[in-house]
Protein backbone atom coordinates (compact mmCIF):
# COMPACT_ATOMS: atom_id res chain seq x y z
CA UNK A 1 0.00 0.00 0.00
CA UNK A 2 1.09 3.40 -0.72
CA UNK A 3 0.48 5.30 2.63
CA UNK A 4 1.84 8.29 4.23
CA UNK A 5 4.21 8.95 6.73
CA UNK A 6 3.16 10.36 9.50
CA UNK A 7 6.30 11.62 11.75
CA UNK A 8 3.94 14.08 13.77
CA UNK A 9 1.99 11.21 15.23
CA UNK A 10 4.93 9.21 15.97
CA UNK A 11 6.50 11.53 17.81
CA UNK A 12 3.09 12.63 19.69
CA UNK A 13 2.78 8.57 20.57
CA UNK A 14 6.25 8.63 21.88
CA UNK A 15 5.47 11.41 24.15
CA UNK A 16 2.39 10.12 25.12
CA UNK A 17 4.03 7.16 26.02
CA UNK A 18 6.90 8.28 27.80
CA UNK A 19 3.63 10.37 30.28
CA UNK A 20 2.02 7.20 30.76
CA UNK A 21 4.65 4.99 31.74
CA UNK A 22 6.12 7.61 33.90
CA UNK A 23 2.93 7.64 36.10
CA UNK A 24 3.15 4.21 35.82
CA UNK A 25 6.72 3.79 37.32
CA UNK A 26 5.71 6.39 40.22
CA UNK A 27 2.57 4.30 41.11
CA UNK A 28 3.13 2.46 44.08
CA UNK A 29 2.60 -1.29 42.36
CA UNK A 30 5.39 -0.07 40.66
CA UNK A 31 8.11 2.36 42.45
CA UNK A 32 10.54 1.15 44.05
CA UNK A 33 12.51 4.21 45.10
CA UNK A 34 13.66 5.71 41.91
CA UNK A 35 14.83 8.78 41.37
CA UNK A 36 14.40 11.50 39.49
CA UNK A 37 17.04 10.61 36.64
CA UNK A 38 15.52 7.14 37.36
CA UNK A 39 12.07 7.63 36.30
CA UNK A 40 12.83 10.17 33.24
CA UNK A 41 15.13 7.27 31.96
CA UNK A 42 12.12 5.28 32.31
CA UNK A 43 9.66 7.73 30.73
CA UNK A 44 12.22 7.69 27.95
CA UNK A 45 12.07 3.78 27.35
CA UNK A 46 8.63 4.30 27.70
CA UNK A 47 8.01 6.63 25.07
CA UNK A 48 10.43 5.43 22.10
CA UNK A 49 10.20 1.46 23.36
CA UNK A 50 7.01 0.93 20.89
CA UNK A 51 8.56 2.39 18.09
CA UNK A 52 12.10 1.20 18.32
CA UNK A 53 10.63 -2.33 18.60
CA UNK A 54 8.10 -1.93 15.71
CA UNK A 55 10.94 -0.26 13.18
CA UNK A 56 13.47 -3.15 13.57
CA UNK A 57 10.92 -5.51 13.12
CA UNK A 58 10.09 -3.39 9.58
CA UNK A 59 14.18 -3.26 9.33
CA UNK A 60 13.79 0.09 9.37
CA UNK A 61 16.14 2.65 10.93
CA UNK A 62 14.30 3.60 14.38
CA UNK A 63 13.12 7.29 14.43
CA UNK A 64 13.95 7.97 17.94
CA UNK A 65 17.79 7.40 17.27
CA UNK A 66 18.17 9.88 14.47
CA UNK A 67 16.28 12.80 15.60
CA UNK A 68 16.53 14.60 18.97
CA UNK A 69 12.76 15.70 19.33
CA UNK A 70 12.42 12.34 20.77
CA UNK A 71 14.58 12.30 23.61
CA UNK A 72 13.08 16.40 24.32
CA UNK A 73 9.86 15.31 24.21
CA UNK A 74 10.12 12.06 26.13
CA UNK A 75 11.83 14.28 28.73
CA UNK A 76 9.46 16.96 28.48
CA UNK A 77 6.51 14.49 29.24
CA UNK A 78 8.43 12.85 31.74
CA UNK A 79 8.67 15.78 34.07
CA UNK A 80 5.05 16.70 33.21
CA UNK A 81 4.12 13.05 34.62
CA UNK A 82 5.99 14.09 38.11
CA UNK A 83 4.39 17.38 38.47
CA UNK A 84 0.41 15.68 37.56
CA UNK A 85 1.60 12.80 39.82
CA UNK A 86 2.13 15.13 42.59
CA UNK A 87 -0.77 16.74 42.25
CA UNK A 88 -2.83 13.30 42.24
CA UNK A 89 -1.38 12.16 45.26
CA UNK A 90 -3.13 15.74 47.20
CA UNK A 91 -6.10 14.83 45.32
CA UNK A 92 -6.01 11.08 46.89
CA UNK A 93 -5.62 7.22 46.08
CA UNK A 94 -8.78 6.96 44.44
CA UNK A 95 -8.69 10.04 41.89
CA UNK A 96 -4.51 9.40 41.39
CA UNK A 97 -5.82 5.78 40.12
CA UNK A 98 -8.37 7.29 37.74
CA UNK A 99 -5.55 9.42 36.43
CA UNK A 100 -3.35 6.88 35.49
CA UNK A 101 -6.15 4.63 34.15
CA UNK A 102 -7.23 7.09 31.37
CA UNK A 103 -3.99 8.59 30.67
CA UNK A 104 -2.87 4.17 30.10
CA UNK A 105 -6.32 4.32 28.06
CA UNK A 106 -5.60 7.00 25.86
CA UNK A 107 -1.96 6.42 25.43
CA UNK A 108 -2.55 2.34 24.49
CA UNK A 109 -3.97 2.54 21.06
CA UNK A 110 -1.37 4.81 19.42
CA UNK A 111 1.54 2.65 18.76
CA UNK A 112 -0.77 -0.01 17.60
CA UNK A 113 -2.25 1.98 14.76
CA UNK A 114 1.39 3.45 14.09
CA UNK A 115 2.89 -0.48 14.06
CA UNK A 116 -0.50 -1.42 11.58
CA UNK A 117 0.00 1.43 9.23
CA UNK A 118 3.80 0.70 8.76
CA UNK A 119 3.06 -2.91 8.32
CA UNK A 120 0.51 -2.34 5.80
CA UNK A 121 2.38 0.30 4.14
CA UNK A 122 5.40 -2.75 3.62
CA UNK A 123 2.62 -4.56 2.24
CA UNK A 124 2.23 -7.26 4.78
CA UNK A 125 -1.54 -7.90 5.31
CA UNK A 126 -3.90 -6.94 8.26
CA UNK A 127 -2.53 -10.37 10.31
CA UNK A 128 0.99 -9.28 10.30
CA UNK A 129 -0.26 -5.38 11.10
CA UNK A 130 -2.11 -6.49 14.22
CA UNK A 131 0.91 -8.31 15.70
CA UNK A 132 3.51 -5.56 15.16
CA UNK A 133 0.68 -2.91 16.35
CA UNK A 134 0.18 -5.32 19.47
CA UNK A 135 4.53 -5.92 19.60
CA UNK A 136 4.75 -2.18 19.57
CA UNK A 137 2.11 -1.47 22.31
CA UNK A 138 3.64 -3.73 24.93
CA UNK A 139 7.05 -4.03 24.58
CA UNK A 140 7.89 -0.63 26.40
CA UNK A 141 5.50 -1.37 28.96
CA UNK A 142 7.02 -5.17 29.51
CA UNK A 143 10.70 -3.66 30.38
CA UNK A 144 9.39 -1.12 32.81
CA UNK A 145 7.19 -3.91 34.54
CA UNK A 146 10.51 -6.34 34.75
CA UNK A 147 12.42 -3.46 35.85
CA UNK A 148 9.95 -2.80 38.66
CA UNK A 149 9.64 -6.61 39.38
CA UNK A 150 6.22 -6.76 38.44
CA UNK A 151 4.36 -9.22 36.33
CA UNK A 152 4.55 -7.80 32.72
CA UNK A 153 0.79 -5.79 32.24
CA UNK A 154 0.21 -7.97 29.33
CA UNK A 155 -0.10 -11.34 31.34
CA UNK A 156 -2.60 -9.27 33.85
CA UNK A 157 -6.39 -9.71 34.14
CA UNK A 158 -8.62 -6.81 34.04
CA UNK A 159 -6.23 -4.60 31.73
CA UNK A 160 -7.07 -5.61 28.38
CA UNK A 161 -3.96 -4.06 26.82
CA UNK A 162 -3.48 -6.80 23.87
CA UNK A 163 -7.45 -6.57 23.38
CA UNK A 164 -7.25 -3.38 23.80
CA UNK A 165 -3.71 -2.77 20.71
CA UNK A 166 -5.98 -5.92 18.67
CA UNK A 167 -9.03 -3.93 18.09
CA UNK A 168 -7.08 -0.28 18.16
CA UNK A 169 -4.53 -2.05 15.24
CA UNK A 170 -7.71 -4.26 13.46
CA UNK A 171 -10.20 -1.07 13.35
CA UNK A 172 -6.99 0.68 11.55
CA UNK A 173 -6.28 -1.80 9.09
CA UNK A 174 -9.77 -2.66 8.10
CA UNK A 175 -10.60 1.05 7.44
CA UNK A 176 -7.40 1.86 5.58
CA UNK A 177 -7.56 -1.45 3.21
CA UNK A 178 -11.44 -1.18 2.36
CA UNK A 179 -11.76 2.88 2.29
CA UNK A 180 -10.93 5.88 0.80
CA UNK A 181 -10.80 7.62 3.69
CA UNK A 182 -7.89 9.87 4.94
CA UNK A 183 -5.05 7.39 6.84
CA UNK A 184 -5.15 10.55 9.67
CA UNK A 185 -8.95 10.38 10.10
CA UNK A 186 -8.93 6.17 10.02
CA UNK A 187 -6.17 6.82 12.88
CA UNK A 188 -8.76 8.88 15.03
CA UNK A 189 -11.80 6.23 14.44
CA UNK A 190 -9.36 4.02 15.33
CA UNK A 191 -8.05 5.63 18.55
CA UNK A 192 -11.83 6.97 19.54
CA UNK A 193 -13.19 2.93 19.60
CA UNK A 194 -9.93 1.58 21.44
CA UNK A 195 -10.23 4.34 23.88
CA UNK A 196 -13.65 3.69 24.45
CA UNK A 197 -13.63 -0.11 24.60
CA UNK A 198 -10.73 0.29 26.97
CA UNK A 199 -12.29 2.47 29.52
CA UNK A 200 -15.54 0.73 29.46
CA UNK A 201 -13.34 -2.68 30.40
CA UNK A 202 -11.49 -1.08 33.26
CA UNK A 203 -14.25 0.70 34.74
CA UNK A 204 -16.85 -1.69 34.70
CA UNK A 205 -14.08 -4.34 35.85
CA UNK A 206 -14.39 -6.54 32.87
CA UNK A 207 -12.14 -9.07 33.45
CA UNK A 208 -10.26 -11.21 31.05
CA UNK A 209 -10.40 -15.20 31.20
CA UNK A 210 -8.79 -17.29 33.26
CA UNK A 211 -8.19 -21.24 33.68
CA UNK A 212 -10.43 -23.05 36.66
CA UNK A 213 -8.38 -24.58 39.53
Amino acid sequence: MDLPNFPRVDLFAAAINALSATLVARSPKHNRGYTLLGLLIIGFIGGIGGGLTRDVLLNELPGPLTHVSYLIACLVMGALALAIDQYSISKGDHFRKRVVSVVKSFTLPWFAILGAHKALDHDLGIFAAIVIGVIATTAGGVVIDLFSNVTPEILRRAEHLVTTAILAGGVYSVLAMTTTVNPFYVTVIAVAVAFAFRLIAVRTHWEELVPSA
